[in-house]
Order: C-alpha cells, then sequence, then structure tokens
C-alpha cells in the first residue's frame, strides 16, 4: 500500500502544482519511476470516469476515511487493469473492495450513457490525441548524418518507409523522414527510444516536431550572433546550434537556475560548442551591451499557458486540482491569467526588438489560445513600426494549418503564422517570425533558406515560386496584393 500513498501524495502535490508529472514520478525518493508515472498518468487519463463513478457509488460518503486521491487510484486498478489493486490486504484496499459490484456497475451504466464500446472510449479527446502523436527523432547533425541515423534503426529492425504529410495509423517497427523538416524522423508512437545507443550519446535527441519549428523558421546561417531568450530546456537552443553548424554564438537565457542546468547537461550531450548559458531574465538584457552588437537572430519561446502540450498529459493537471478543491472553472479567472501571460509575452517581443543589430525574431508558445497567439501577435504588430510579420513563403509555406483569421487578425495575417493542434500530429504549437523592415529587399536568404532546408520543397514544388513571379509583381509594384485566407 505504500506505492499508492506515494502516488496519492504525488497527485495532492500536482493539485498544488509543485512540479510537473515527470519531475514528482521520476524524483530521487520514487522506488519503481516507471512503474509511478505510468499510474499517475493513467488515473489521470480516467480521471473523469474515475470521479463520476466515485461519486455515484457514494463510495466516499460510506468510507469517510479513505483519501479522494488514495479511492481515485485504488479504484482505477480495480476497474481498468487485468492486474487490479497491487497491494496486500489493509484498510484501504478493503474498504474499495467491499464496493467493488456497485463500482463495476457504475461503470457499465457510464459506458452506456456515453456510448462507450471500451474503457479507452471513456478517455478525453486530448489524452488519446496524446496516444497518436509519433515519436519524432531530430538528427543532430553535429555528431551524425539522417542517413546513418536512418540505417542504424534498419540494423536494428525498423523497416524504411516514403514520407507523408500526415504520419497516421502507422505500422511498427517503421521510421520514415519528416515530410517538413529534413533533420526529422518519424517513428510509431508507442516506440521507445531512451535505451538507444544513439539517444544515449546525443546523436538523436527526442523532440516533438512542433517544437522544431522555431528554429527552423528562424533559421540563422553559420556563423551568425543569436539569442534563445527563453531558453531552457534546451531542445531549441541546441536546434539552433545545429542549424548554424556550431559556429558562431547563441547566448541561451534562463532564469531558473535548475532548468538552466539541465540546458546546459543536454546541448553539452549534444556536443554544442557556441552556446553560453546566463542565468538572468531576458527582460534584464541590455540590448545596447557591446556584446550583444553583432545579434541578429533572437528566438523567443516566453512562458504560457501550455495548453497545447498533450503528450505530457500535464493539460489534465489543473481540471484535476480544480475538481479536487471544488471550484469551477471559472472563465474569468482563466481570461486574467491568459491576460496577464499576454502582457509578458509582449513585452518581452517588444524587448526583442530593442536590439539594434537584431534582424529576424521568432515567436512561439505550446499554446492553443488566440489571447496567447494570434492576439499577441497583432499587439506586437500594433505596438512597433520597425518590424513586419513574415510572409507565408518566409515561414514554413507547405504546413497547411495557419492563423485564426478574426475581424482584428484579418486572413492575410493569418496566413503568415503558423499553427500546430492534435489532429496534426503533433501537440498544439504556434510560431510567428517578426522581420526587420530594413531588410525587407534583401530577400534571397529570407525566402530561399527555410523551404530548401526541407522535405517539402522537393515534395512541393508549388511551395517555392521561379522569379516569374518576381517579375510579374516588379510591374505592378504599386498594385496592392490580395489577401490570401488562412486555411
Amino acid at each position: 500500500m505504500n506505492f499508492y500513498k506515494q502516488a496519492s501524495d504525488i497527485l495532492e502535490r500536482l493539485t498544488r502544482h509543485e512540479g510537473s508529472i515527470k519531475s514528482l514520478t521520476l524524483g530521487d525518493k520514487v522506488s519503481d519511476k516507471r512503474k509511478m508515472y505510468a499510474l499517475v498518468c493513467e488515473t489521470l487519463k480516467y480521471k473523469d470516469a474515475l470521479s463520476h463513478i466515485i461519486e455515484k457509488s457514494d463510495l466516499l460518503k460510506i468510507e469517510k476515511k479513505l483519501p479522494r486521491t488514495l479511492a481515485m487510484l485504488l479504484v482505477h486498478d480495480l476497474l481498468f487493469t487485468k492486474r487490479g489493486i497491487q497491494a496486500s490486504d489493509g484498510l484501504y484496499k478493503q474498504a474499495v473492495l467491499r464496493h467493488k459490484s456497485r463500482l463495476n456497475s457504475e461503470l457499465v451504466k457510464l459506458k452506456i450513457k456515453s456510448g462507450a464500446k471500451t474503457n479507452e472510449e471513456l478517455v478525453p479527446k486530448a489524452a488519446r490525441d496524446a496516444a497518436l502523436i509519433p515519436r519524432y527523432v531530430r538528427v543532430n547533425v553535429l555528431k551524425t548524418t539522417v542517413e546513418k541515423v536512418i540505417a542504424h534503426f534498419v540494423k536494428a529492425g525498423f523497416k524504411l518507409e516514403e514520407p507523408v504529410e500526415d504520419p497516421k495509423d502507422l505500422k511498427p517497427k517503421t521510421v520514415r523522414r519528416d515530410f517538413h523538416l529534413p533533420e526529422l524522423l518519424v517513428l510509431p508512437p508507442t516506440t521507445d527510444l531512451h535505451a538507444d545507443s544513439m539517444y544515449l550519446s546525443g546523436e538523436i535527441i527526442l523532440q516533438d516536431k512542433a517544437s522544431c519549428f522555431p528554429a527552423h523558421i528562424l533559421n540563422p546561417p553559420p556563423g551568425s550572433y543569436a539569442i534563445d531568450g527563453c531558453a531552457a530546456p534546451g531542445n531549441k537552443t541546441s536546434h539552433m546550434a545545429c542549424i548554424m553548424g556550431n559556429q558562431g554564438k547563441i547566448w541561451a537565457i534562463d532564469q531558473d537556475k535548475r532548468r538552466l542546468g539541465t540546458l546546459v547537461k543536454l546541448t553539452g550531450k549534444a556536443g554544442c560548442t557556441v552556446i553560453e548559458a546566463c542565468h538572468t531574465s531576458f527582460l534584464d538584457l541590455d540590448p545596447h551591451d557591446e556584446k550583444f552588437s553583432k545579434v541578429e537572430y533572437i528566438l523567443l519561446d516566453p512562458s504560457c499557458s501550455g495548453s497545447g502540450i498533450v503528450s505530457r498529459l500535464d493539460h489534465l493537471v489543473d481540471s484535476f486540482a480544480q475538481e479536487s478543491e471544488n471550484v469551477e472553472d471559472s472563465e474569468s479567472t482563466q481570461q486574467e491569467r491568459l491576460q496577464s501571460l499576454a502582457e509578458f509575452q509582449v513585452s518581452v517581443m517588444l524587448h526583442a526588438f530593442k536590439f539594434p543589430g537584431v534582424k529576424r525574431v521568432s515567436y512561439s508558445t505550446c499554446s492553443i489560445h488566440q489571447e496567447e497567439n494570434e492576439n499577441v501577435v497583432k499587439k506586437i504588430l500594433d505596438s512597433n513600426d520597425e518590424f513586419r510579420l513574415a510572409t507565408r513563403k518566409e515561414a514554413l509555406p507547405t504546413w497547411r494549418r495557419r492563423g485564426i483569421a478574426t475581424e482584428e487578425f484579418p486572413p492575410e495575417l493569418a496566413d503568415c503564422v503558423v499553427r500546430a493542434l492534435p489532429d496534426d500530429y503533433t501537440n498544439g504549437f504556434f510560431v510567428a517570425l517578426f522581420i526587420k523592415k530594413s531588410e525587407q529587399d534583401i530577400v534571397a536568404h529570407d525566402e530561399s533558406a527555410p523551404n530548401k532546408r526541407g522535405l517539402e520543397s522537393e515534395t512541393n514544388p508549388a511551395a517555392e515560386q521561379p522569379s516569374k513571379k518576381k517579375k510579374k509583381n516588379k510591374k505592378k509594384k504599386k498594385k496592392k496584393a490580395t489577401p490570401v485566407a488562412a486555411q
């Protein structure tokens, strides 16, 4: 029963936002980390069903000494696992087993009411979506090549298949190159690579596809001077170093000392030698400091609601906390939080524009909320005259899902930004690229580099418009471009 009590304590700490699922279940004091992580995640996935069953069965009204979180864990294992409750007989186990028939009865009623044929269909869509997201592998080109990694997987029994735009229903033990990003490989969702020799050596990095978009779109060339303003834990930083060929300089900024330590460890493992970690806030950097005079590229992925991250299941924690405290999901409270985050996000971006040499600034969030995405972009555009929004051609042109168009954020703007959702087989994500207006006539790098680095230019020739169109535009220079609706 000690294992369940420890799991119960972790659920309690999650309700108080004392850590993430991973940090709490994989901590030093947890004996069986893999088993603990699985139990907590599975219980959270079924939390709505478990809460309903426990309430309808009057379990906690009758068994008054049984803590709610412990009841959730025990009922989960009783109803949703073949092994049942894995604990010796004791007060709490017997308290649940006394109600076994009633609990099973309420489960059957819930499935009938929900139209669910299986227990899995009781899991919320967001959690089910998470199970469909492929295992994405970013090849660390500082240490190896895509071809060598593919050969490594083929030797391990994987079958190489052709790239597809929508990686659904991936067969077991298959590997393919990603459709949009050249250094990314796509494997089935359940593929576990944590013990793989290439992962342990830093030759491959496990990173969600959408999380790779910011560095890919920013695309700093070799020899650049760049800043990652909210850098920890470092995957985007190491991706920038790869794109730069480990040439130039990247200042990795983060005010969380522990997370910055993780960045130093991970980027060191990846062989990045151009990164200088700085324990401070990006807002405290002096843009006119001489050492930043050559900075031309800034990547910003500031604090956000995290509402798009379904693969970690942390999105389930907030609703579990509210449920535990008997607090309704107040729309006004959520709006206040989003407003506060948005104000911070705008301030960080406007601070980036103060660096005198900066040419490109990428803005990204792992949020699905317009308040943190399109609305922030609109405020940034309204608050400065020096930077423009990159066009679709300059920001992952063949990616279908673009921004959400509204009266305040018209289609011609929505088409410039990139959105990703679990329906795209990634976590929820948003990216916008800002380019200094004085640089807009220097288009050779801006227009072609992000496209030609990916398979998208090979598989979709229409993504790159030949010079004929440029000539046509020259003749009609004064004519305003026709807005293209976002997809």
